[in-house]
């Protein structure tokens, strides 16, 4: 799997897509969520060395994988069964941490780490496929033999099956969401990039994020591919330690908008579709970093009510399957502002 094969990628600098400014590109309405839906925690992990589910990736509504971080001990992989979490052997290093986690399928479940380790689940067991010597932060498994992985020390690398290349076109890009093997979406600083198979072109979304000051520097923090006319991404204001204010940016397949903004909240760490055609924002705001939940639907934004109050809980992200009506948001949290005590917690929304 380490052999290396020379690829030919190109870049294109056409615009992916227009920008445009309010209500100039239409945002489709789409159905609120089902009646008595809820977020409510679904697995919880105590221990020394401040407990945390730092990645996740679902695989279907009843399928995901979750990964704990616990002081200097290895991470640890737990598999949903749709009833219970269990935990599973899991090649990671003592002192490493999970950055992110993508699942194609249940069988295809990559995980990517601090300490460059590439890892893959095939269905029945993980095995390391790549070690690189820079920290992966970010990563998007297509299929077994197309995956992504992204760094800000790193640079954008792509795996084809048989070896690993350096796209030094798509640098400087933090993470990505797939439609397909030729229509990939990923966002950096304040750019939106897509693959289409063969280049990649950027488009500057700079205009639709709230003005930099002195203190503070807008940029884009996710992106969630939808379909072709449906491209929705989370920014920030970057204000100093909230981060915000929170903006939610949509491409209709011809134009750029700003669907929604809250001003009181802080950076985004996650966005994931709802299963209705709407998305979930995870956010963290305050400081050091109080977790809160966003909801798009029906042409709206609103906050969420989450079973662990915001001064308590810290979520590193959000995942869904596509198609499911059951995400994932998974994090930390803490029973005070000072606590010596941490619980790693995975919040699901659904029975």
């Amino acid at each position: 799997m380490r052999a290396f094969r020379t690829l030919r990628f190109a870049v294109s600098t056409a615009a992916a897509g227009a920008v445009a400014a309010g209500a100039a590109a239409a945002v489709p309405a789409v159905a609120a969520p089902r009646a008595g839906s809820s977020w409510h925690v679904s697995f919880r992990v105590q221990g020394s060395g401040f407990p945390s589910f730092t990645a996740a990736a679902a695989t279907s509504s009843t399928g995901a994988w979750a990964f704990d971080q616990q002081g200097s001990k290895a991470p640890a992989g737990y598999q949903f069964s749709g009833s219970h979490w269990t935990k599973r052997s899991f090649p990671a290093a003592a002192g490493d941490v999970v950055n992110a986690a993508s699942a194609s399928s249940a069988g295809n479940v990559w995980a990517f780490t601090f300490k460059g380790a590439v890892l893959r689940y095939n269905g029945s067991a993980w095995s390391q496929v790549k070690k690189f010597t820079r920290p992966v932060d970010s990563g998007l498994a297509i299929s077994p033999s197309d995956v992504w992985a992204f760094g800000a020390n790193l640079g954008t690398w792509h795996y084809d099956g048989h070896a690993w290349t350096r796209v030094t076109a798509a640098k400087g890009l933090e993470s990505a969401s797939a439609l397909s093997a030729s229509s990939v979406w990923a966002v950096g600083g304040t750019k939106v990039g897509h693959w289409n198979g063969h280049a990649w072109s950027f488009t500057s979304l700079a205009s639709l994020l709230p003005k930099n000051t002195q203190l503070s520097h807008s940029r884009l923090a996710g992106v969630y591919a939808a379909s072709a006319n449906s491209i929705w991404v989370a920014g920030t204001g970057g204000r100093q330690d909230e981060g915000g204010p929170f903006v939610l940016l949509h491409y209709n397949g011809h134009a750029w908008s700003r669907a929604g903004e809250n001003k009181s909240i802080g950076d985004p760490t996650g966005i994931a579709g709802d299963g209705h055609g709407g998305v979930w924002i995870s956010i963290r705001t305050g400081f050091p970093g109080d977790g809160t939940m966003e909801h798009y639907a029906g042409g709206k934004l609103s906050s969420v009510t989450l079973p662990v109050t915001p001064a308590h809980l810290f979520l590193f992200g959000v995942t869904n399957a596509k198609g499911s009506t059951a995400p994932l948001a998974f994090g930390y949290s803490r029973t005070s502002f000072n606590a010596k005590t941490f619980t790693a917690v995975i919040l699901r929304d659904g029975s």
